[in-house]
């Protein structure tokens, strides 16, 4: 290691420079106003008579030599707001949900991991569709967001196709279901990796025609090769969001959305508490975004360093999966199978030496 210490210094430095460039951009974009439509303030919403779901799901996995297995669950919490303060909490299916079990044999490495995120996913969802009935909530939360990653599709001739299928429409009933129920429905991305509000940024600065003022190539430089919570850091102060923009600008061509029936998808950073990085909402019903936003706000920045939805901290407290859950399945399989082959570990895991 003491061999790197020259390179890690310089990476270093790189990396505080950048970071310097883009509070300086930020600064100057601020400074513009109006003008380019870049920040909207927002004020915690004084909560009365509100029921707020958040929904999260664990999963932990593991590779034998025979048989792949994956133990994963979701969870529903439910939350009674009464004069600005929680009066009640329910959960679904229970506080402390059972994990389910499901073994693969004979799927390639890529499978494996398809199927593992897809059953993630779909345990999440029909938790989501179960509490619409069970709670009737006027919002629902999913901890990530409401539209599947376009990582998530498997080839069609992949044997987790299928699988996927029945997730991709387990989520449109999912959408159904909160708009028949008049559920808004959003999802709280924690760390978003997109870079499509600085995509956004970028063209809205060469539509205003700036350039003809001010030289604008240093803040498109820096807009190119930066993620959106990176640059929005400095952008937001606390309590404060971007505007609303469409979560796709193409819909059709969308991987994912391509062949949904529902196509109402919208997106906006939120910065609830200080220090934190700004969270990334996306939503499906655009009349409500100032109050989707205020209602955040009053559920979450109850640490300066870490901004996130109370009702969706209490859900991943309760999915979340351990190693030690992991290592007793794999003791009660051995006490039935016996020490046979499919049940040895992989190789790397067993080098004596």
């Amino acid at each position: 290691m003491e061999l790197l210490i020259p390179e890690i210094k310089k990476i270093a430095e790189n990396i505080r420079a950048a970071e310097i460039t883009r509070m300086e951009t930020a600064k100057v974009l601020r400074g513009m106003g109006d003008g380019i439509n870049l920040i909207k303030k927002a004020e915690p919403a004084k909560i009365d008579k509100l029921r707020i779901v958040g929904i999260d799901g664990g999963i932990v996995k593991k590779a034998f030599h025979g048989f792949d297995f994956i133990l994963a669950r979701a969870a529903a919490v439910s939350f009674e707001f009464f004069n600005g303060r929680i009066s009640n909490a329910n959960y679904y299916p229970s506080k402390v949900p059972t994990p389910k079990l499901f073994t693969l044999e004979a799927v390639s490495e890529i499978d494996y991991a398809y199927y593992s995120s897809v059953v993630r996913q779909k345990l999440e969802i029909e938790t989501a569709k179960k509490s619409v009935e069970k709670f009737k909530p006027e919002i629902l939360l999913l901890d990530g967001s409401i539209v599947p990653h376009y990582a998530t599709r498997p080839s069609q001739n992949s044997v987790v196709y299928k699988d996927y299928e029945e997730l991709m429409a387990s989520y449109q009933e999912l959408y159904r279901m909160c708009k028949d129920n008049n559920v808004l429905l959003a999802g709280v991305v924690e760390d978003s990796r997109n870079e499509r509000y600085c995509e956004l940024v970028k063209k809205n600065l060469l539509d205003t025609g700036i350039e003809k003022t001010i030289n604008i190539n240093p803040i498109i430089e820096v807009l190119a090769k930066t993620r959106d919570t990176a640059f929005l850091f400095w952008v937001l102060n606390e309590h404060e969001r971007t505007r609303t923009f469409d979560y796709s600008d193409d819909f059709a061509s969308h991987p994912i959305l391509k062949d949904f029936v529902f196509r109402n998808f919208y997106s906006f950073y939120l910065k609830t508490a200080k220090m934190d990085r700004p969270i990334r909402v996306d939503f499906m019903d655009k009349e409500k975004e100032d109050w989707l936003a205020s209602v955040l706000l009053a559920i979450s920045g109850q640490h300066s360093r870490y901004g996130f939805p109370s009702v969706i901290i209490e859900a991943d407290n309760i999915a979340r999966m351990s190693e030690q859950e992991l290592d007793n399945f794999y003791s009660y399989m051995l006490k039935y199978t016996g020490n046979i082959p499919s049940m040895m570990k992989l190789r790397r895991e067993q080098r004596p030496f």
